[in-house]
């Protein structure tokens, strides 16, 4: 199979579905594929470091263009997408992001009677107004992706909240796949905690809670100094740490969360060069196989892979039942979950379990053995194969 994986953004600007992007590719390459990534990102000035697959990469301005002035971006897009079908003669297009290049590339599909896939991000299919969360709480482009979205013939949805909002467009359910983000379990295995990182943190002796994630509204991280004044007011002894791009912002927006044990690092960071695509990196690893309890306070995700990693670390995790997070985690099998907005609860469910050792230990092996049955890359490309296969056959007995 030669297949096209069109995305806004790729190397170097790395995150979860630029991971899933390259793991997929990656593993169509090993299996003699020949898949192409397709990317508006332009080139880092140290070059891009050797890949199993070619990138090609588009007019940086392209998404700008189709936002601003549609028709000509349309025009130029579909340009470039015919120069790269001529070029590589590709059985199928995948798209990862919606708004604007799914609605954008829509009908160059259709036209050639190319197969193609839809896997929306988030942003481009969510909406949660309460935050400003959504694209398409512009009325003008949900007009366009409720228009366009249908078109394509195969989707992706990493969970079956994304599956409900595929289908309040109106798309069947048998062209909805639910495919999850995955991890490298292996790595997580191959690491070991760190009393390094522990001295580090001053946890030693102290339960250690840990939230990952970049800051950002509708992650909940605002909630977590007044859980964490409601823990320390039940005397439990514990270091909270919030690591990731922005988090130190949590510090400075409530100074008063430190002497409460909330502590804020951005060392964690991504590594460079092909590592990047490695994601988490293995100091992060370490800090989660550090830790003793996983928290996520969070409002919305598309999906919550940090929650996968806390799982494939053998963490017990405490998180809430917000779209996208309520379809990862199984309440008291492999974490807890509780109302979101709720820091009575939330507190309530981590002193559940650092005063339970049984439950702890329960959940955390239940989210280890779900980790690595649902969650492992090598079972999450299996389904894309799976996927690329259906929609090209299906397509050719449809023109047939």
């Amino acid at each position: 199979m030669k297949i096209a994986h069109l995305i806004s953004q790729y190397y170097p600007n790395i995150g979860g579905a630029e991971i899933c992007v390259h793991n997929v590719c990656a593993e169509l390459a090993a299996a003699g594929h020949e898949p192409v990534v397709v990317t508006t990102t332009p080139s880092p000035s140290g070059g891009t470091p050797p890949l199993p697959y070619p990138i090609e990469r588009l007019h940086p301005r392209t998404n700008g263009l189709l936002r601003r002035i549609p028709f000509i971006g349309q025009a130029f897009l579909h340009h470039k997408l015919a120069t790269l079908q001529n070029k590589y003669g590709f059985d199928l297009w995948q798209v990862t992001m919606g708004w604007p290049l799914g609605v954008a590339a829509v009908d160059f599909f259709q036209k050639r009677s190319i197969p193609s896939v839809l896997r929306c991000c988030g942003e481009d299919i969510q909406k949660f107004p309460e935050i400003g969360y959504g694209y398409r709480l512009d009325p003008k482009v949900d007009s366009k992706t409720s228009d366009k979205y249908p078109l394509f013939d195969a989707f992706v949805a990493l969970t079956p909240a994304v599956e409900r909002e595929y289908l309040d467009l109106g798309i069947p359910e048998n062209k909805i796949d639910i495919i999850p983000n995955g991890a490298d379990t292996a790595k997580f295995a191959d690491t070991a905690s760190s009393e390094e990182l522990r001295a580090k943190f001053a946890a030693e002796g102290k339960t250690l809670i840990l939230t990952t994630g970049r800051y950002h509204p509708k992650k909940g991280f605002d909630l977590i100094p007044e859980i964490a004044a409601r823990l320390k007011a039940k005397g439990k002894n514990f270091i909270w740490v919030v690591a990731g791009p922005g988090t130190k912002r949590l510090l400075e927006k409530f100074p008063d969360a430190a002497a409460s044990g909330v502590v804020c690092s951005e060392d964690f960071m991504k590594p460079n060069g092909v590592d990047a695509f490695s994601l988490p990196p293995p100091s992060l690893i370490e800090l989660y196989k550090t830790a003793d309890i996983y928290a996520l306070p969070t409002l919305i995700e598309t999906f919550g892979m940090v929650l996968v990693e806390a799982m494939a670390a053998t963490l017990p995790i405490v998180t809430t039942t917000a779209p996208g997070v309520d379809d990862v985690v199984k309440h008291e099998r492999t974490g807890l979950k509780t109302p979101t907005n709720d820091t009575t609860a939330f507190a309530n469910a981590i002193i559940d379990l650092i005063d339970n050792d049984a439950l702890r230990g329960k959940l955390a092996d239940n989210a280890l053995k779900e980790a690595r049955s649902k969650y492992d890359w090598g079972v999450v490309t299996g389904k894309y194969l799976q996927l690329y296969e259906t929609t090209i056959r299906q397509k050719k007995e449809a023109i047939q």
